[in-house]
């Protein structure tokens, strides 16, 4: 991401540690508690001391590894019920697009993690866009041995931006993304659903595509707040209402400032 591309997110004033400082103090004891069970009770006072001392750092960790980490993917794939489920799930999933894992997957994470700020409003959501806009950024390590994973990350930017003036020119740098991603001769082809952020990705699993069809249908087409009528149109495309080719979204797109 060079240039103009690098000026749209860096307007977003990105954070890496904005999200934690917001979600961080808003877990007791019994959210710590929660997530350290999640491994069906195993070791639960080990996993209880290493998820409190992740709870009061002020930095993400650059890796994860062993069973506090098992607690962490347990966690980000609950659904949750009400608040503190999501602000549990919320915790997991900024922690884990962040550091390194053993089983990588950060386009699962990243999703859930969307899910729980939209869920839980401002200023979660705010936290979110800085954190992720950070994150698009400087690309963390799970994410730079895929070239098809980094577009989530504008992607989740621009969902939980798309309220905001700078959301066209976001999906603009989306689109652009898209586009180079599907005409690179050096990745392979694959059938996917009629979503172009499927086609060339074999690794999400289907609750996940799921999730993020969901997310561009209420992010983008449902919301009333959502200013520009181009943004619907993209997002009926993105979850596959729609089969609309990435060149015309381009066309559609092409005047945005």
């Amino acid at each position: 991401m060079t240039g103009t591309d690098r000026d749209v997110i860096a307007s977003l004033d990105p954070d890496e540690r904005a999200l934690l400082a917001w979600v961080a103090p808003q877990l007791d004891d019994a959210a710590i508690e929660a997530i350290a069970a999640a491994d069906y009770g195993f070791d639960v006072p080990g996993h209880r001391r290493e998820l409190t001392e992740l709870v009061r750092s002020p930095w993400l960790p650059e890796e994860l590894l062993g069973g506090v980490a098992e607690v962490l993917a347990l966690t980000r794939w609950t659904t949750p019920s009400d608040r503190q489920g999501h602000l549990q799930r919320l915790f997991a999933c900024t922690l884990l697009v962040r550091a390194a894992t053993a089983d990588g997957g950060p386009v699962d994470s990243l999703a859930r993690l969307v899910d729980s700020a939209r869920e839980l409003g401002e200023p979660a959501r705010d936290a979110a866009v800085r954190y992720l806009a950070w994150c698009r950024l400087n690309l963390p390590p799970d994410w730079r041995d895929d070239p098809t994973a980094p577009l989530f990350l504008t992607l989740a930017v621009l969902l939980l931006s798309a309220r905001r003036a700078t959301a066209t020119a976001v999906a603009v740098r989306l689109v652009d993304e898209l586009d180079a991603v599907l005409t690179d001769p050096d990745l392979p082809w694959r059938q996917r659903p009629r979503s172009p952020l499927y086609v060339r990705r074999d690794t999400d699993l289907a609750a996940t595509r799921r999730l993020w069809s969901s997310l561009a249908t209420r992010c983008l087409v449902d919301d009333p707040a959502v200013a520009d009528p181009r943004l619907a149109a993209l997002g009926a495309a993105l979850s596959g209402d729609t089969g609309t080719p990435v060149a015309e979204l381009r066309a559609l797109l092409g005047t945005a400032t």
